[in-house]
Formats: C-alpha cells, sequence, structure tokens
C-alpha cells in the first residue's frame, strides 16, 4: 500500500526541529449548545491546529491515563456537533476522535464523514476507533463484546474503510462487518481524506494502524507514547510501510495553568466537580494530570510528547473553558514551543 508523505490537513511533513501543535477535543457533556458552538469558533480563531468532538452517549471524565467512566449527565452527539462546527468554521480542521465503529454502520459512517467534508470545504478527518465505554453500549442496545471481539470488528471495519478511502468497490462478508459492491460516491472533497485511528494496543491495535492509517492517535505519558511510536514503527516494517507516511497525533488530559502546581490542581478540580463525583474524586482527577501546572511545566511536557515523535497534541477541554489557561496556550505557550 502506498501513501503520499503528506497529509493535507496536517500540512507538509515536520522537520525534528519543528514545534508540536495544539488542537482540541472538546466534552459535548454539561454544556449548553450555545456554549458548545462558541468554543468551537473560539478555537478556530485563535489559530489552533484541530478541532474534535468525541463520540459518546453518556460522559465521560480523563486523566493522564486516559478516558474514565464519569457520573451521569447531558451529552451532545458527536457527529451532529461536527456538523454544526462545519457551518460556524471556515479553516481549521474537524473531526472525530474517534467514532466507535460499533455505533455506525461502516458505509453509512463513511458516506457522513464524506458529506461533512463537502460542506465543509474539504477539512474532515474520519477517525475511527473500536469502542470501550461499557455503560453507554448496555443503556443503548449496541452488542456487548469482549475486547478482543471489538479489535476483531475493528479490524474489518477499518479494512472497508481503507478500501472505501482508495476508491474502490467494496464487497466484504466478515463475521462482523458485510456489505456489497459499497462505494463512497461522491468521493470527500478532498484528494484524500485522513483516516485517523485512535489506539495502542501493540498486538493488534498497533498492526490495524499500520496497515490502514493516516494518521494515529495514541495516549499517555510522553515517555509511553515514546514506546508505542517506536513500536508502530515497527509494525510498519512488518508489512513494507514506510512509517513516515503515518502521521503521529497524541490525545492528553485537561491543561490548566497557574503560577503554582497546587493552584492548578485546585482549579482545575473545581472544574471537573461541575461533572459529576465526590470533591475528592474531582481532585484525585486534577492531581492524576502533570498538565494543571505551571506555564513552564506545561511548555516541558509538550516538548516531551515532541521529543517522543508527536507532531500534535489534542488536549481534552472541558467546559467552561478556563479563559488564563486558553490565552496562554494561544500565546505565550505557542510563542515559546517555537
Amino acid at each position: 500500500m502506498s501513501a503520499p508523505q503528506s497529509v493535507s490537513l496536517l500540512g507538509l511533513h515536520p522537520a525534528p526541529t519543528d514545534p508540536i501543535r495544539i488542537g482540541f477535543q472538546v466534552w459535548g457533556q454539561n454544556i449548553e449548545w450555545p456554549a458548545l458552538m462558541a468554543i468551537g469558533e473560539r478555537v478556530e480563531a485563535a489559530g489552533f491546529s484541530s478541532l474534535f468532538a468525541n463520540d459518546h452517549l453518556m460522559p465521560i471524565l480523563g486523566d493522564a491515563n486516559g478516558p474514565v467512566i464519569g457520573p451521569e449527565g447531558p451529552v451532545f452527539e458527536g457527529w451532529m456537533t461536527l456538523a454544526a462546527w462545519t457551518a460556524r468554521t471556515s479553516r481549521i480542521p474537524l473531526g472525530i476522535l474517534v467514532s466507535a465503529v460499533g455505533y455506525r454502520n461502516i458505509g453509512l459512517t463513511m458516506k457522513m464523514a464524506t458529506a461533512l467534508d463537502h460542506a465543509s470545504g474539504g477539512r474532515v478527518m474520519l477517525g475511527l476507533g473500536a469502542g470501550w465505554h461499557e455503560p453507554e453500549i448496555r443503556a443503548f442496545g449496541y452488542d456487548q463484546l469482549t475486547l478482543g471481539e471489538r479489535i476483531s470488528r475493528f479490524d474489518e471495519a477499518a479494512r472497508a474503510a481503507r478500501a472505501m478511502l482508495d476508491g474502490e468497490d467494496v464487497t466484504v462478508a466478515g463475521r462482523w462487518v458485510s456489505g456489497e459492491r459499497m462505494r463512497n460516491d461522491p468521493p470527500p472533497l478532498q484528494q484524500r481524506m485522513p483516516l485517523l485511528i485512535g489506539g495502542s494496543g501493540e498486538q493488534r491495535m498497533l498492526r490495524i494502524v499500520a496497515r490502514n492509517a493516516d494518521i494515529w492517535n495514541g495516549e499517555g505519558a510522553p515517555e509511553v507514547y515514546a514506546h508505542k511510536n517506536a513500536v508502530l514503527d515497527e509494525r510498519c516494517a512488518e508489512i513494507g510501510r514506510n512509517p513516515a507516511e503515518i502521521r503521529r497525533t497524541a490525545g492528553i488530559p485537561p491543561v490548566l495553568i497557574r503560577a503554582t502546581r497546587d493552584e492548578a490542581v485546585t482549579a482545575l478540580a473545581q472544574l471537573l466537580a461541575r461533572y459529576g463525583g465526590t470533591p475528592e474524586q474531582a481532585r484525585a482527577w486534577a492531581e492524576s494530570s502533570p498538565l494543571a501546572n505551571t506555564q513552564d511545566a506545561v511548555i516541558r511536557h509538550l516538548r516531551a510528547w515532541r521529543a517522543a515523535g508527536a507532531e500534535e497534541v489534542v488536549i481534552d477541554l472541558p467546559s467552561p473553558i478556563d479563559d488564563e489557561t486558553f490565552e496562554r496556550l494561544a500565546g505565550p505557550v505557542r510563542k515559546r514551543l517555537a
């Protein structure tokens, strides 16, 4: 399989000395619709690199170890959020980080992403993942599968998605995915819609990434990310693919900047307390994030992810936006990273 050396939405392939870019995954929970739309507009206006919704039907939270199950509460659906953002933005790349393949037929998902690509003027990334959130799987009547079964289903869906994006008529009769001459017609507006895959399992998921993805979104502390990044290179070598063909991004927990680490943790805990749970839980979630910290410490961590191989970090962004943090990220943090 051959892919271009660069993906237009991510710009030219960065040099090792280029600074890390910053994007956001905006939480669509515990927020009013006008405020959710305004966040998307503000992220673009500040010149950040990407804007993502997430694909959840019930709340989640996030800490340094990745997403965790959150208390019950209101959530706006991600694809409709993304569709509304296409009408309110004009430049920023858009996507779902990531869309669970068990929630929608993969051919339908492809058609949805392509329609949004045309609506947005060619700015959509197709983000896919295996799915994991057991409470919403049960609540909304989806198939309750083992982890291995979910990955097997994702493997079939990712193969079909890659083939459809490559312009093929796809006929498949798998255990989980089936279709007869599925066609993505019309094709995306952009020449090559990037397929972003989220997942870091070394034995299976990174092999799926190596075979199918234009963009990989991994998680974990910089040292963990560096290890997974190296494993992905190995998986590419196993199938004869140039690892440089896959762009690298990292999903990271919420950032909150204050003059001291303690002040930042306290402020983030107050923000996360809006999402339910006990004050002790909110404090623990906040303390788990190394990015609740001083500006200098945040810059060090972002540089560490860049050194680990990430071209861009996608920051979890709960609401309301912490204005001090947002303005520091938009201004002095990006200036010093450069």
